[in-house]
């Protein structure tokens, strides 16, 4: 498989790593560390991405999106910044759903909304009781004249806290078990909901991570129904191929980042009265993290290639996401290692690049859920129901 980028593609990917250094870290530096940013400024700091096609991504140019293909925007998502990697990624897969599962009304009421920043969205899979077992969803949307009454709890959802809008999927006919799940479209301006934010980095985060989401009795429009109905879990499984690779490109980046910050300290730091980075040892660890990282990144490439292609790719995928989040926590321990007991303090970025490539191990499937679709591709065999 042929990885030798178009000169656009290379010259997309430096416009995104510019973009981040020269607009995005400076807008974020400008704000307390130690309180979330307004969701004025979240909108703000979107509409910074929009001219690189962070917002638009693979819908076509003709429906306000960028037109990209799915490795293309992998590519930019590898180059952002690792704070604001789940705000955008969420972003754009929603405005992405409208369009791959929407009708025509669908598109023009919420698209534009999407890919211009003026709204924000998530995507609501998960629930308290639900995680890995996303078929056994316990929220309910029942059918009342021409609207839906929804009742459930989403947990963990980026986003979740501050967005404008809510892709939910819900059992809308229980007796069909999984075959009953569909998606809807929750407008949080016509269908109100309760949300709290849920800590899982640190107080200081700029941007809340997830949050949680309660429908109690919420009204929704029978026309936001969003694909075919009992087609949910179908049409989020098939989501989950380009959204692990995208995953898996961010750990890459963060894992890249740490390397690139072992091997300034390597350089600077003396002992024995040389730098650190001339010790065998030393050297042996920077492979290791290179060879980790080069490996993760090749295989989230092979992933969003094949995904657009149109081919089936779920062991390709669900190896590009285990591979390469496991390989981040390796990657930034070892840079941790490298800083010594600097490794630890927030003087140094490795401490929070660890933190990062934690966390990515877990969202879109852990690693053991990955492993076991991997499994069950090579052997036939499936290890559950």
């Amino acid at each position: 498989m042929d990885f030798d980028f178009t000169d656009e593609q290379r010259m997309l990917k430096d416009s995104a790593r510019k973009l981040m250094e020269r607009e995005i870290v400076p807008f974020l530096a400008g704000f307390p560390e130690n309180q979330p940013l307004p969701l004025e400024e979240i909108k703000n700091l979107l509409k910074k991405l929009i001219p690189l096609g962070y917002l638009g991504s693979t819908i076509p140019e003709e429906w306000g999106g960028a037109g990209l293909d799915y490795l293309t925007y992998g590519l930019l998502l590898e180059e952002a910044e690792p704070s604001i990697f789940g705000l955008v990624m969420l972003q754009a897969g929603t405005a992405r759903s409208v369009y791959l599962l929407g009708n025509e009304d669908q598109r023009r009421a919420f698209i534009p909304h999407l890919v211009s920043g003026e709204k924000v969205g998530c995507s609501a899979i998960t629930e308290p009781n639900v995680g890995s077992d996303t078929a056994n969803i316990q929220t309910r949307a029942v059918l009342d004249g021409d609207q839906y009454i929804l009742n459930g709890t989403k947990m963990w959802i980026t986003n979740g806290s501050f967005a404008d809008m809510a892709f939910v999927l819900a059992g809308a006919d229980p007796s069909k078990g999984p075959k009953g799940l569909s998606r809807f479209i929750v407008d949080r301006d016509i269908s109100p909901y309760e949300t709290r934010p849920l800590a899982i980095m640190e107080d200081n985060e700029q941007i809340p991570s997830v949050g949680e989401l309660i429908f109690e009795n919420c009204r929704i429009p029978k026309g936001n129904l969003l694909g075919g109905a009992g087609a949910g879990l179908k049409d989020t499984f098939r989501g989950f191929q380009a959204a692990r690779c995208f995953v898996a490109l961010n750990s890459v980046n963060i894992a890249q980042r740490a390397i690139e910050a072992a091997v300034r300290y390597a350089k600077e730091r003396n002992q024995f009265g040389r730098p650190i980075g001339q010790f065998q040892l030393i050297q042996a660890m920077i492979a290791d993290m290179t060879s980790l990282t080069d490996a993760g990144r090749f295989l989230a490439y092979r992933g969003l290639a094949m995904v657009d292609k149109g081919v089936r790719c779920a062991k390709e995928t669900s190896l590009a996401k285990f591979y390469a989040t496991e390989a981040a926590v390796k990657v930034t321990s070892m840079a941790i290692q490298i800083h010594g007991a600097y490794g630890l303090s927030r003087e140094y970025p490795v401490e929070r690049l660890f933190k990062q490539a934690r966390v990515m191990t877990i969202p879109d499937g852990t690693t053991q859920i990955q492993k076991l679709i991997v499994g069950r591709e090579v052997t036939g065999l499936r290890a559950f129901v």
